[in-house]
């Protein structure tokens, strides 16, 4: 009698068969679960419900974009892993990583345990890669390290309760009515004369915000200090946040520091912010080289912009897991701009539009911000004064 027709037989293999099977799952909710932690919220990572996973497919066959045929010691699943969940070809050459990180399998991160966080620093993930920085990137930023040599730390979080040790702490929300329209001139310097800065001060920016919007309250910040005619020389923004500052082993306050009042004499600088009349002057082809660029999102911009030959270019083109990108990719977003030509950026409160500005500014690009409430203000002024 074959083997094959004896019942025992048949009850091993199908034994075996479910426990490969079990196992495999196993396999695959692990990696989701290590994966998981780095993807947006709201999403999940799935194994598929017929226990195939597509994603380890994907690393099993590469990506388009990447080279097949360049064989050598290039890890192709990797480079795919990496690819799909950072939006990023990871080089050890060009990309370090935070002090303590390691690389495992399938490219993931572990990042180092830092018992000093409180829970809700703990909740958040310190960003997976950081990017490629030269001296020339810092003339408008600064690197953890140089924190303490600026006169005053700025923090423009709204509603957190731990900051970089000395640092005061100003809303970003403060700086705006409640409208949400940005305040005049001589309340904008008395906010910051109140927090103990002056124009004289060396200012470093930070900020933490759940508005998934990276460094742009930040640049926002940077930008209203600029337009009080701040020295560019004196005012850096943080490259990086408060996890970043902790997961660096710094230790964390637990308050915020407390400035006496100082008098913060503000000169208007024309350069940074458009006109109404200097937007509408954009709209003619002809009327000039300058450009408009409406940075809110796509769908924001197909809902209705300011003119039809505004360029949409969605503020998040320009960061990478919540810091700004590399230089050379900001230089590809913005090659379509002459450097002779203005730029005159815009989105609905001007938050968004700012970190597009610093942005073009960093990489020597001229360029004005701008926002709708201003053109829909004037707009309705003029149908009020034609009607």
């Amino acid at each position: 009698m074959s083997i094959w027709k004896q019942k025992p037989m048949w009850a091993y293999v199908c034994l075996a068969l479910f426990i490969v099977g079990t196992l495999a799952n196993i396999s695959q909710a692990s990696e989701c679960e290590d994966i998981s932690r780095y993807l947006p919220a709201g999403q999940k990572c799935s194994t598929g419900s017929d226990g195939w996973d597509p994603l380890a497919k994907l690393d099993e066959i590469g990506t388009k974009q990447t080279d097949q045929s360049q064989a050598g010691s290039t890890n192709w699943p990797q480079k795919s892993r990496q690819y799909r969940w950072n939006q990023t070809d990871l080089d050890s050459e060009n990309v370090s990583l935070p002090s303590g990180s390691s690389i495992g399998n399938g490219g993931s991160i572990a990042p180092r345990d830092n018992k000093s966080l409180s829970s809700e620093l703990a909740e958040k993930s310190v960003s997976n890669f950081l990017p490629v920085r030269s001296d020339d990137f810092y003339a408008m930023m600064a690197p953890l390290s140089n924190a303490s040599q600026f006169d005053v730390i700025l923090d423009v979080s709204s509603g957190v309760r731990k900051f970089i040790p000395g640092a005061v702490n100003i809303d970003y929300l403060d700086f705006q009515d409640e409208n949400g329209k940005l305040r005049q001139a001589a309340e904008l310097a008395k906010i910051l004369g109140d927090a103990g800065i002056s124009r004289n001060d060396s200012v470093l920016i930070y900020g933490e915000c759940s508005c998934a919007l990276g460094p742009s309250i930040s640049t926002y910040a940077y930008w209203i200090m600029r337009y009080l005619g701040h020295d560019p020389n004196k005012l850096r923004v943080l490259d990086g946040g408060l996890v970043d500052w902790a997961a660096a082993n710094h230790s964390v306050a637990n308050q915020s520091t407390i400035l006496p009042k100082a008098n913060y004499s503000f000169e208007i600088n024309p350069e940074v912010l458009a006109t109404y009349e200097e937007v509408k002057s954009a709209q003619d082809a002809k009327s000039g080289q300058a450009k408009l660029v409406d940075v809110r999102p796509l769908q924001d911009y197909i809902n209705g912009s300011i003119s039809n030959k505004a360029i949409s270019m969605p503020f998040d083109k320009v960061i990478l897991n919540g810091k700004l990108k590399d230089e050379s990719d900001l230089k590809r977003t913005f090659s379509m701009f002459p450097k002779d030509s203005s730029v005159i950026v815009y989105s609905k409160q001007g938050v968004q539009a700012s970190l597009m500005w610093f942005s073009l500014e960093m990489m020597g690009h001229h360029s004005k911000l701008y926002t709708l409430m201003d053109w829909q203000e004037h707009k309705n002024q003029n149908n009020a004064t034609a009607s």
